[in-house]
């Protein structure tokens, strides 16, 4: 018996969760808001435009359109977000059917981790780094030396850029009492519609190379026990 079927009991292996449907459905999202995203750019550059040439002035149709695509951005935000920790959650959980033992990270806290003040800015890039180490196919006992994907410091420096620079548009945002005021911020606001674009495209790589080294590695920890 190999080394791998040695690891990994039966019972653990039968908790294994796929995660291609999960990862379907959450690559579905990020790519509706990556369409909605290229669309805010589209928008905005055309506000750039319009400012340089008549000082940003623009239509009932044009502002209706914007509010539309800025709803919709919101909605597929929490769907997305709702499904990403859902699959957060279950990828942590399944390296444990994968034979990864002494995690540092619990599948809760994987989640949790987003939540915690301070905490939220390397916690999470921590437990989904431990998540990619113990899933990589060609490690079991010694998955604590796998090494992880570039793309996930990627991941989260995007994430990080992105993050910080909505929250500073939303606060200034909140303070313009101008219409002048707020679209002095047209230049923000394009730049933040521009980081959102590779951070999609990244996000789709990374749950999709997640899901397939977990999908190789249950494979062949499952034809190890047979």
């Amino acid at each position: 018996m190999s080394s791998i079927a040695v690891a990994v009991s039966e019972d653990r292996i039968t908790a294994f969760r796929d995660l291609s449907g999960l990862t379907t459905a959450l690559k579905t999202t990020l790519g509706a808001y990556l369409g909605l995203a290229a669309i805010d750019i589209g928008l905005w550059s055309g506000r750039l435009a319009q400012r340089a040439t008549n000082g940003g002035v623009f239509s009932q149709t044009e502002g209706d359109v914007e509010a539309l695509v800025g709803g919709l951005k919101m909605i597929i935000t929490v769907v997305t977000v709702m499904i990403f920790l859902r699959w957060t959650y279950l990828a942590n959980r399944n390296v444990r059917s994968l034979g990864a033992d002494a995690l540092e990270f619990t599948p809760g806290w994987t989640v949790g981790w987003y939540f915690v003040p301070i905490a939220f800015l390397w916690k999470p890039y921590q437990a989904l780094k431990e998540t990619f180490k113990a899933s990589h196919p060609d490690f079991t006992e010694n998955w604590k030396q796998a090494p992880r994907p570039a793309i996930v410091p990627l991941w989260w420096t995007l994430w990080i850029l992105t993050s910080f620079v909505g929250l500073t548009l939303i606060r200034t945002m909140f303070r313009a009492e101008t219409v002048d005021e707020v679209l002095a911020l047209t230049p923000v606001t394009y730049f933040m519609s521009a980081l959102e674009l590779p951070l999609m495209i990244v996000v789709i790589l990374l749950v999709s190379k997640l899901q397939a080294w977990q999908s190789e590695k249950h494979r062949r920890v499952a034809s190890a026990t047979t």
